[in-house]
């Protein structure tokens, strides 16, 4: 009897798994690009304890924290772990709360197709790779024949050559990271709340609120648990900042744009040195966990939701 019952949940199985076959497919795909991309590279951490592109491959030899101990004596090191801390703040201070805003102003909007209309402009910028965002930038704030150009000259003075200025090279990286991915984050924090029952706002206009304390109390309360929950997903990617820097920056602004990522590029790639180029890398991921584990941590201590 038992083997009967077995065999009937293994057909079950099986035509089940027949039934989703394009669904397992697509994920096979997904689980092959970050088992070759994500996972494999991690089997060469060992690389980050040894003097490999420094040395004849055959001289190669375990080195112990050698390349770790290194890092803070290299004044570019220390400058690239500033820079990248510098940026990723700024952008979670002033990108994190904007597709917040966003949200929470479309939610108001009350004609369908205005509202529809800027969802779908504020979200196209998402699908565009960086490279397609660093040229459309470029093109726009370049020193001649741009707006850039046709402005300053409206206000009579010489244009800006905004890329290679140390000066805005970093309001830049901010201003371009928002304009990307801002959509994304508020299509996420607009349908949060369009999950909030219909029944508490209904209750709160009869209690006398107005619209102020109805999105201060019922709607931002409503959507707390995603807020926290991709705040620490942000916290967690402060040390990811590659592809958007190596697109957008030149060696004339390197000084304050060169990132833990783009270090690590240079030394590793381009000059060769891969034992320490890992150490740069394993030393990323490392603080990365260690900030999702404590802001993981903060949210649980308030009660929140965390990521685990």
């Amino acid at each position: 009897m038992s083997s009967i019952v077995e065999k009937t949940r293994r057909e079950r199985l099986i035509e089940q798994l027949r039934m989703r076959k394009g669904l397992l497919f697509m994920l096979a795909i997904g689980m092959t690009w970050y088992a070759i991309f994500q996972f494999y590279p991690m089997t060469k951490i060992y690389w980050a304890f040894t003097n490999i592109g420094q040395v004849p491959p055959s001289q190669v030899s375990f080195v112990g924290l050698a390349n770790f101990i290194k890092l803070f004596r290299v004044t570019q090191f220390r400058r690239s772990l500033w820079n990248t801390f510098y940026i990723s703040f700024l952008k979670i201070l002033i990108g994190f709360p904007v597709p917040i805003i966003f949200a929470l102003l479309l939610n108001e909007m009350r004609i369908s197709f205005l509202k529809r209309g800027i969802q779908t402009v504020i979200y196209v910028p998402h699908f565009l790779s960086w490279v397609v965002v660093g040229a459309i930038w470029y093109i726009m704030l370049a020193p001649a024949n741009s707006p850039n150009a046709q402005i300053a000259e409206i206000l009579g003075r010489k244009p800006i050559f905004w890329w290679a200025s140390d000066r805005y090279i970093r309001g830049l990286l901010v201003a371009t990271d928002i304009w990307r991915n801002a959509g994304y984050g508020t299509i996420v924090y607009l349908a949060s709340i369009m999950s909030i029952d219909p029944a508490l706002y209904e209750a709160a206009i009869m209690d006398g609120a107005n619209r102020w304390q109805q999105t201060w109390h019922i709607t931002l309360a409503g959507i707390r648990s995603v807020i926290v929950i991709l705040f620490i997903i942000r916290i967690g990617k402060i040390l990811n900042l590659f592809k958007q820097v190596f697109v957008l920056t030149t060696p004339i602004v390197r000084g304050p744009s060169d990132v833990l990522m783009t270090y690590a590029y240079r030394t590793g790639i381009q000059q060769m040195q891969i034992g320490y180029a890992m150490a740069v890398s394993v030393f990323k991921t490392v603080v990365g966990l260690a900030l999702v584990l404590l802001t993981n941590w903060l949210a649980k201590k308030i009660k929140e939701e965390g990521v685990f």
